[in-house]
């Protein structure tokens, strides 16, 4: 008997250690908001059409900037607080005290490449670019967790409304998505920063492939509310003439703390937790080419991204965004001749073994 109960303590530990996933992240495991910088050094985002006020800002360098004044906000009303992003530090030295001011935690690895895509650690399913941040936030056991970025619809100057949105996970975020739409529509939006008459509305966003939808799916299956903040547009003058000055700028950013806090304060619902990871649901695997590869082509999935043509890996395709020497020129990184652009070849649990046990049995 007693042998028995000594085996069965040995299984279990044994099992226990198998689960755990190892990760390597910045301080500890404690709990805080998450606030993600969007992009990084060698993929900048959006890019507004001209420079104003003497600055051609970039949705990289606004957010770096300012992440600050978001951030205080946050931990001025007690709830603890941490900026990541998911590439290295910019070699450019004016972001030097930007990032020490926030205490931005880069999560970015020398030979890995922001903008290839890879598997969440946490939801091997889950596949986009820039996953590592929403590991992050599982890491960090994170009661809310923003994205912070702004959109664009080209590099040409416009003056008409545009459709600021606040993107939700589908379980968890939309209490959270609505507490900052409320604050920006009440203080931002036609209040100082003309749009047009339009406010900034929420929707719910869970297939891999659109375009944060894997981020928002690995905080889902943990029962975080995540969310993308797109509410500014750099082609949009009467956004970029606010957020070009510092004073409007520093009010933006607080306005998105703000909202943080006030769902923090209201917020009453229990999570809603992934129940099976080993089942994958009408998300996963949204880009068709990690659905093809595992034989599962899921309902809805779209490719929003094409491959990248170039040998360096870093122009963007998407209207309204930088080129890679662009971004270089502007934050001062290089990228390394050992990084690849290839998708990754991510292994899943019982999927990938499934198709091969069929092949195998065939």
């Amino acid at each position: 008997m007693l042998l028995l109960r000594i085996m069965a303590v040995f299984l279990w530990v044994v099992a226990g250690c198998a689960a755990a996933v190892e990760v390597d992240f910045p301080g500890p495991p404690t709990e805080a908001v998450v606030l993600d910088i969007g992009h990084s050094c060698l993929d900048c985002g959006a890019i507004a059409p001209a420079a104003l006020n003497g600055v051609r800002m970039t949705e990289f360098d606004f957010w770096y900037e300012y992440c600050y004044y978001t951030k205080k906000v946050i931990e001025a009303a007690g709830y603890p607080c941490v900026v990541c992003n998911r590439g290295m530090p910019p070699e450019d030295p004016r972001y030097k005290p930007w990032a020490e001011r926030a205490d931005v935690q880069h999560l970015g690895k020398p030979v890995e490449f922001p903008l290839r895509r890879a598997a969440s650690i946490y939801s091997p399913d889950r596949v986009a670019a820039g996953i590592v941040s929403a590991d992050y936030a599982v890491y960090r056991k994170a009661p809310a967790m923003v994205f912070l970025h702004h959109n664009s619809q080209g590099l040409k100057w416009s003056t008409k409304g545009m459709p600021a949105i606040i993107l939700a996970n589908r379980h968890n975020g939309v209490p959270l998505a609505e507490s900052m739409a409320h604050v920006l529509n009440t203080t931002i939006l036609n209040h100082g920063m003309d749009n047009g008459g339009k406010e900034c509305s929420v929707e719910t966003r869970h297939v891999d492939a659109s375009r944060g939808g894997g981020w928002l799916n690995v905080c889902d299956d943990a029962g975080i509310p995540a969310v993308i903040l797109e509410a500014a547009f750099m082609n949009n003058r009467h956004h970029m003439t606010f957020l070009s000055n510092p004073a409007t700028a520093r009010k933006y950013a607080e306005a998105v703390g703000h909202g943080v806090v006030h769902y923090l304060k209201n917020n009453r619902r229990a999570p809603h937790k992934r129940p099976d990871f080993n089942v994958p649901d009408d998300g996963s695997y949204g880009y068709k080419a990690e659905s093809r590869q595992y034989k599962r082509e899921i309902p809805g999935a779209r490719y929003f991204y094409r491959e990248l043509k170039s040998t360096a890996g870093w122009e963007t395709n998407n209207a309204g965004r930088g080129s890679g020497k662009l971004a270089q020129r502007i934050t001062g990184c290089k990228r390394s001749k050992k990084l690849k652009t290839r998708t990754s070849e991510h292994k899943p649990w019982n999927i990938g073994n499934e198709h091969q046990q069929k092949q195998e049995g065939q």
